[in-house]
Protein backbone atom coordinates (compact mmCIF):
# COMPACT_ATOMS: atom_id res chain seq x y z
CA UNK A 1 0.00 0.00 0.00
CA UNK A 2 1.14 3.38 -1.11
CA UNK A 3 1.93 5.84 1.92
CA UNK A 4 0.70 9.54 0.63
CA UNK A 5 0.91 11.84 3.42
CA UNK A 6 4.08 13.42 2.50
CA UNK A 7 3.62 13.58 -0.56
CA UNK A 8 0.59 15.35 -0.31
CA UNK A 9 1.93 17.75 2.29
CA UNK A 10 4.85 18.31 -0.51
CA UNK A 11 2.46 19.34 -3.08
CA UNK A 12 0.75 21.66 -0.51
CA UNK A 13 3.76 23.46 0.45
CA UNK A 14 4.75 24.28 -3.58
CA UNK A 15 1.23 25.29 -4.05
CA UNK A 16 1.55 27.92 -1.48
CA UNK A 17 5.00 28.74 -2.09
CA UNK A 18 3.52 30.04 -5.66
CA UNK A 19 0.39 31.81 -4.29
CA UNK A 20 3.36 33.66 -2.30
CA UNK A 21 5.07 34.55 -5.23
CA UNK A 22 2.54 35.53 -7.16
CA UNK A 23 1.04 37.67 -4.63
CA UNK A 24 4.58 39.09 -3.71
CA UNK A 25 5.36 40.10 -7.83
CA UNK A 26 1.58 41.78 -8.24
CA UNK A 27 2.71 43.93 -5.06
CA UNK A 28 6.04 44.97 -6.80
CA UNK A 29 4.03 45.68 -10.04
CA UNK A 30 1.40 48.31 -8.22
CA UNK A 31 5.01 49.80 -6.14
CA UNK A 32 6.72 50.23 -9.38
CA UNK A 33 3.76 52.49 -10.85
CA UNK A 34 4.71 55.89 -11.36
CA UNK A 35 2.78 58.04 -9.24
CA UNK A 36 0.66 60.47 -11.83
CA UNK A 37 2.78 63.99 -12.29
CA UNK A 38 1.49 67.26 -10.39
CA UNK A 39 -0.81 69.28 -13.22
CA UNK A 40 0.31 72.19 -14.51
CA UNK A 41 -0.72 75.38 -12.99
CA UNK A 42 -0.11 78.32 -15.06
CA UNK A 43 1.78 81.14 -14.49
CA UNK A 44 0.13 84.32 -13.22
CA UNK A 45 -0.67 86.83 -15.92
CA UNK A 46 2.03 89.73 -14.72
CA UNK A 47 0.18 92.00 -17.25
CA UNK A 48 -1.52 94.95 -15.38
CA UNK A 49 -4.38 97.03 -16.73
CA UNK A 50 -4.00 100.75 -16.01
CA UNK A 51 -7.31 103.52 -17.23
CA UNK A 52 -6.34 105.73 -19.14
CA UNK A 53 -6.94 109.11 -17.68
CA UNK A 54 -9.43 111.19 -20.13
CA UNK A 55 -7.49 113.84 -21.88
CA UNK A 56 -8.51 117.53 -20.81
CA UNK A 57 -11.22 119.48 -23.00
CA UNK A 58 -9.74 122.37 -24.23
CA UNK A 59 -12.13 125.33 -24.38
CA UNK A 60 -13.07 127.36 -27.71
CA UNK A 61 -10.70 129.92 -29.10
CA UNK A 62 -13.34 132.93 -27.60
CA UNK A 63 -16.78 131.81 -26.12
CA UNK A 64 -18.56 132.83 -23.11
CA UNK A 65 -20.52 131.36 -20.53
CA UNK A 66 -23.46 132.01 -18.33
CA UNK A 67 -25.51 130.63 -15.63
CA UNK A 68 -27.41 131.55 -12.81
CA UNK A 69 -27.20 129.83 -8.54
CA UNK A 70 -29.65 130.28 -5.91
CA UNK A 71 -28.71 132.01 -2.95
CA UNK A 72 -30.61 133.02 0.62
CA UNK A 73 -31.28 136.64 -1.04
CA UNK A 74 -32.47 135.25 -4.50
CA UNK A 75 -30.15 134.76 -7.41
CA UNK A 76 -27.06 135.32 -8.48
CA UNK A 77 -26.31 135.78 -12.29
CA UNK A 78 -22.74 134.38 -13.29
CA UNK A 79 -20.57 135.15 -16.54
CA UNK A 80 -17.70 133.69 -17.54
CA UNK A 81 -16.09 134.95 -20.82
CA UNK A 82 -12.83 132.95 -22.44
CA UNK A 83 -10.17 133.93 -24.55
CA UNK A 84 -7.23 132.26 -25.74
CA UNK A 85 -5.42 131.04 -22.20
CA UNK A 86 -7.44 134.18 -20.26
CA UNK A 87 -10.62 134.24 -18.49
CA UNK A 88 -12.94 136.95 -17.20
CA UNK A 89 -16.10 136.30 -15.15
CA UNK A 90 -18.66 138.67 -13.10
CA UNK A 91 -21.07 137.59 -10.76
CA UNK A 92 -23.91 139.94 -9.67
CA UNK A 93 -27.75 140.18 -7.83
CA UNK A 94 -28.87 142.72 -9.78
CA UNK A 95 -28.88 144.80 -6.50
CA UNK A 96 -25.92 145.06 -4.25
CA UNK A 97 -23.65 142.28 -4.72
CA UNK A 98 -21.21 142.49 -7.67
CA UNK A 99 -17.46 140.64 -7.91
CA UNK A 100 -15.04 141.04 -11.34
CA UNK A 101 -12.77 137.90 -11.38
CA UNK A 102 -9.59 137.05 -14.01
CA UNK A 103 -7.22 134.27 -14.54
CA UNK A 104 -6.17 131.53 -16.38
CA UNK A 105 -8.17 129.51 -18.83
CA UNK A 106 -5.70 126.41 -19.42
CA UNK A 107 -6.68 122.76 -20.35
CA UNK A 108 -10.02 123.00 -19.78
CA UNK A 109 -9.83 124.71 -16.28
CA UNK A 110 -10.24 128.05 -14.32
CA UNK A 111 -8.29 129.55 -11.90
CA UNK A 112 -9.73 133.13 -11.61
CA UNK A 113 -9.05 135.91 -8.19
CA UNK A 114 -10.82 139.04 -7.42
CA UNK A 115 -10.89 140.96 -4.67
CA UNK A 116 -11.83 140.56 -1.28
CA UNK A 117 -10.41 136.89 -1.86
CA UNK A 118 -13.21 135.84 -4.33
CA UNK A 119 -12.23 132.92 -6.06
CA UNK A 120 -13.78 130.68 -8.92
CA UNK A 121 -12.60 127.36 -9.90
CA UNK A 122 -14.21 125.52 -13.10
CA UNK A 123 -13.85 123.10 -15.12
CA UNK A 124 -14.87 122.45 -19.01
CA UNK A 125 -16.69 119.42 -20.50
CA UNK A 126 -16.95 120.32 -23.83
CA UNK A 127 -20.33 121.76 -23.32
CA UNK A 128 -20.43 122.86 -19.62
CA UNK A 129 -18.46 124.74 -17.21
CA UNK A 130 -18.86 123.48 -13.73
CA UNK A 131 -17.31 124.62 -10.51
CA UNK A 132 -17.39 126.58 -7.33
CA UNK A 133 -17.26 130.40 -7.22
CA UNK A 134 -16.54 131.94 -3.61
CA UNK A 135 -17.48 134.92 -2.25
CA UNK A 136 -15.57 135.89 0.48
CA UNK A 137 -16.53 133.04 3.09
CA UNK A 138 -19.68 132.05 0.91
CA UNK A 139 -19.31 129.48 -1.77
CA UNK A 140 -21.90 128.14 -4.56
CA UNK A 141 -21.58 125.51 -7.01
CA UNK A 142 -22.66 126.54 -10.54
CA UNK A 143 -22.90 125.13 -14.13
CA UNK A 144 -22.80 127.76 -16.76
CA UNK A 145 -23.89 126.58 -20.36
CA UNK A 146 -22.69 128.62 -23.48
CA UNK A 147 -24.39 131.91 -24.42
CA UNK A 148 -24.45 133.33 -28.08
CA UNK A 149 -24.86 137.09 -28.73
CA UNK A 150 -26.84 139.21 -27.73
CA UNK A 151 -26.29 136.53 -24.57
CA UNK A 152 -23.34 137.58 -23.14
CA UNK A 153 -21.19 140.14 -20.33
CA UNK A 154 -20.98 143.58 -21.18
CA UNK A 155 -19.87 146.71 -19.79
CA UNK A 156 -19.75 150.59 -20.06
CA UNK A 157 -17.39 153.17 -17.79
CA UNK A 158 -18.42 157.05 -17.24
CA UNK A 159 -15.57 158.94 -15.56
CA UNK A 160 -15.38 156.75 -12.42
CA UNK A 161 -18.75 155.29 -12.73
CA UNK A 162 -19.01 151.34 -14.12
CA UNK A 163 -22.23 149.86 -14.93
CA UNK A 164 -21.88 146.36 -15.68
CA UNK A 165 -24.75 143.28 -17.24
CA UNK A 166 -25.08 139.51 -17.83
CA UNK A 167 -27.63 138.97 -21.01
CA UNK A 168 -29.21 135.54 -20.32
CA UNK A 169 -29.82 132.85 -23.33
CA UNK A 170 -33.51 134.54 -22.40
CA UNK A 171 -32.87 137.52 -22.68
CA UNK A 172 -32.78 138.49 -19.12
CA UNK A 173 -31.04 141.46 -18.02
CA UNK A 174 -28.76 141.53 -14.90
CA UNK A 175 -26.47 144.06 -13.86
CA UNK A 176 -24.55 146.29 -10.94
CA UNK A 177 -23.91 150.07 -10.95
CA UNK A 178 -20.87 150.96 -8.95
CA UNK A 179 -20.37 154.83 -8.18
CA UNK A 180 -17.18 156.48 -7.71
CA UNK A 181 -17.32 156.19 -3.99
CA UNK A 182 -17.65 152.34 -4.44
CA UNK A 183 -21.49 152.11 -3.79
CA UNK A 184 -23.44 149.84 -5.72
CA UNK A 185 -27.01 150.14 -6.81
CA UNK A 186 -29.16 148.03 -9.65
CA UNK A 187 -27.65 149.08 -12.81
CA UNK A 188 -29.87 151.19 -15.56
CA UNK A 189 -31.75 149.15 -18.13
CA UNK A 190 -29.52 147.91 -21.22
CA UNK A 191 -31.59 148.28 -24.42
CA UNK A 192 -31.67 145.75 -26.67
CA UNK A 193 -29.65 148.05 -29.17
CA UNK A 194 -26.68 147.78 -26.18
CA UNK A 195 -27.52 151.32 -24.60
CA UNK A 196 -27.86 152.54 -21.72
CA UNK A 197 -27.86 156.07 -19.74
CA UNK A 198 -25.27 155.97 -17.42
CA UNK A 199 -24.61 158.92 -15.15
CA UNK A 200 -26.63 160.85 -17.02
CA UNK A 201 -25.18 159.67 -19.93
CA UNK A 202 -25.82 158.02 -23.09
CA UNK A 203 -23.42 155.33 -23.78
CA UNK A 204 -23.12 151.95 -25.62
CA UNK A 205 -22.09 148.58 -23.59
CA UNK A 206 -19.25 147.40 -24.71
CA UNK A 207 -19.08 142.88 -25.05
CA UNK A 208 -16.52 142.11 -22.74
CA UNK A 209 -14.18 139.36 -23.70
CA UNK A 210 -11.49 136.70 -21.57
CA UNK A 211 -8.26 138.92 -22.74
CA UNK A 212 -9.56 142.34 -20.97
CA UNK A 213 -8.01 143.59 -18.00
CA UNK A 214 -9.87 145.60 -14.90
Amino acid sequence: MVRRGPLITLAAVVVLAAVLLAVNVSKEDDDATPAPAPAATAAPDSTTTTTATPAAVEFPAQATYVGRIPVATGTLTLAIAVEGGDAVAYACDGSAIESWLAGDADAGRLDLEGREGARLDGDFDGETVRGTLWLGDRSWTFDAAPAEPPAGLYLANVGDVRASWIVTQDGTVTGVLRGGDGGTTPAPALAPDGTAVVDGETVTADPVSGSDTF
